[in-house]
């Protein structure tokens, strides 16, 4: 059955709670057995694979099957060196090189006319780490509102983004270093083909992401190979403009290369190391090595998507300047403590505070010491405020600004706290489980951990998802768009408000 009917849907789901919980559906690959929350009454298959890929080559589409495929459960997490969830203890499915896959929420009801809006999820974790098996980002309750939810993996470090010389003359169209954003576009290729069979309409796809996702999300609008693919776009606490040339990085490249022990960088060389190798465990004697050759933090890693000019041809802030993304709704922001972790390294006193800004904004050093010694008392804590702005909220909120001339664009801050634990601050994803309606799950259960912290949480959450539903829906999540001042804040309550950010945000253009 190569799509859906909605006289069948009610065949479908009765054959589902039939089969003690089990949903079967015949996909365009083949058929599949998932699973059902009948709680929520959503059904949901995990682990569907979409591409296949060598080392550091084009994923091409997965082959179909015959028999039914087993997915109730989250396949393989890409390759990996970890992310701060997980070092707390939060669950991520074993890694594999075989991990191009995607798993889809639904709801167990007859789709509206055309199809439910279809929500893709793309997660964080700097490029280098996550997955959409982590627990947080179960896309059923965003599901059980009237969406298709769909989550995918990508690879991710080295075997995401590595650029060599070698690795571009291989490529039939002189593509490198953008592995991880070419498995991205084929997930949404997939979605385009197979979505109609889960009741979704690919006609209305939402992009979504948060944090390196959220980046994904700029890169996506931008590349000439994503047209058509994409109908709005939400950017979560994310940046248009963290690309990396290729120059810089064909040295970075060799050098990484010489550390795997490929010291000609010979891409045949490289595709013989184990990846033990590539992702050394946490405090071995190799991981030093690796860490040393990437060392520079997350602005400075090469782990990123690139401007090879076919896969990206400029830098995606600029594109959505240019108009790239003309027609396509955008959604955005931040929290407003992003980088709350600066204050353990932030300077004691304001002249600090301006020789660092002055290092990272050349010539307005005085200026931004200035603004911030006028909104902040403390230094410290004007420098976490400085480098939030800096790096993720503000960038956030230029993308809004400027795909405003092209279609209308929303903005968003995040100012929640954990009852729990408030010294933490509105910190970068604490909106997470919030959205996703997750607030059990470990280790974002810390801090919901209290029954009144919990309790207060849901109405939030629940706003917060019709929110972003109504957006995916039509295009208007229910305030003013972005050039009318206007933005929502999401704290402990959901609240329009002016935009406290303009002026600050200005210092960063």
């Amino acid at each position: 059955m190569p799509g859906w009917s909605r006289s069948l849907w009610p065949l479908l789901i009765l054959l589902g709670f039939a089969q003690a919980q089990s949903l079967y559906l015949f996909s365009p690959q083949g058929p599949l057995r998932g699973g059902v929350n009948e709680a929520l009454g959503v059904g949901y298959f995990l682990g569907i694979p979409y591409a296949k890929a060598e080392r550091w080559k084009a994923p091409v589409p997965a082959p179909g099957w015959t028999e039914v495929r087993e997915a109730r459960h989250f396949g393989n997490a890409c390759p990996q060196r970890g992310v701060f969830t997980t070092r707390l203890g939060g669950y991520l499915p074993p890694k594999s090189e075989d991990c191009l896959n995607l798993n889809v929420w639904m709801p167990l009801a007859a789709p509206p006319a055309g199809g439910w809006p279809v929500l893709v999820w793309i997660h964080g974790g700097s490029f280098s780490g996550g997955g959409s098996g982590e627990a947080v980002y179960d896309g059923s309750r965003l599901a059980a509102g009237g969406a298709v939810v769909v989550s995918l993996n990508y690879r991710l470090g080295p075997l995401g983004w590595l650029v060599l010389p070698a690795l571009r003359a291989e490529d039939p169209q002189g593509s490198v270093g953008n592995y991880g954003l070419l498995d991205q576009l084929e997930a949404l290729r997939w979605v385009q083909r197979s979505i109609r069979a889960f009741g979704g309409n690919p006609q209305n796809v939402t992009v979504f992401g948060q944090s390196a996702g959220g980046m994904s999300v700029c890169d996506l609008l931008a590349s000439p190979k994503g047209q058509g693919l994409i109908h709005k776009a939400i950017l979560m606490s994310g940046s248009c403009t963290f690309v990396r040339g290729l120059e810089v990085d064909f040295k970075f490249g060799a050098e990484w290369a010489q550390a795997m022990g490929c010291p000609q960088a010979d891409p045949a060389c490289l595709r013989q190391v184990p990846l033990a190798r590539m992702y050394p465990p946490e405090g071995s004697v190799l991981e030093g090595v690796v860490q040393r050759v990437e060392s520079g933090g997350f602005e400075q890693s090469p782990w990123k998507p690139h401007l090879d000019g076919v896969v990206l041809d400029e830098v995606p802030l600029q594109a959505l300047k240019e108009g790239r993304a003309a027609g396509i709704p955008l959604l955005a922001g931040g929290t407003r403590q992003e980088l709350w972790g600066e204050l353990l390294s932030a300077p004691g006193d304001w002249a600090g505070f301006e020789e660092r800004a002055e290092r990272v904004l050349a010539g307005k050093g005085q200026a931004a010491r200035a603004l911030y010694q006028g909104l902040y008392t403390s230094p410290r804590e004007a420098w976490a405020y400085f480098q939030t702005d800096r790096v993720l909220l503000c960038p956030s909120l230029e993308a809004a600004r400027l795909q405003g001339q092209w279609a209308l664009t929303y903005g968003y801050l995040v100012s929640y706290r954990s009852p729990v634990f408030p010294d933490l601050g509105s910190f970068h994803g604490i909106e997470l489980p919030l959205l996703f309606g997750t607030q059990n799950t470990w280790p974002a259960q810390a801090i919901f951990l209290t029954a009144q912290a919990y309790q207060e949480s849901l109405p939030i959450s629940r706003e917060l998802q019709q929110r972003w539903l109504e957006f995916a829906r039509t295009g208007q999540p229910g305030w003013l768009p972005y050039d009318s001042g206007k933005v929502l804040e999401v704290g402990s309550g959901l609240r329009v408000i002016d935009n406290p950010y303009d002026e600050r945000c200005g210092l960063f253009r």
